[in-house]
């Protein structure tokens, strides 16, 4: 495996970028379609600590759909 140094500081000052914006003011796409994510979960989420990016890779913005399923 080959990392290019270029490649991460990129990466590192990418994720600083989309962490440092206010969660409520990102719009997020997944294969060209905007995610509708209620502010209720945004403000729920703003308690745990962590950051924009973990919002998505831990699955926090897809409790709306396990809330509805359960009903």
């Amino acid at each position: 495996m080959r990392i290019n140094l270029e490649d991460i500081r990129k990466n590192v000052e990418q994720r600083r970028e989309w962490n440092s914006a206010r969660l409520d003011r990102i719009e997020f796409y997944e294969d060209g379609v905007q995610l509708d994510i209620p502010i209720e979960l945004i403000d729920e989420f703003e308690f745990t600590g962590l950051n924009n990016i973990d919002f998505i890779t831990t699955g926090f913005y897809l409790q709306k759909e396990k809330k509805e399923n359960k009903k």
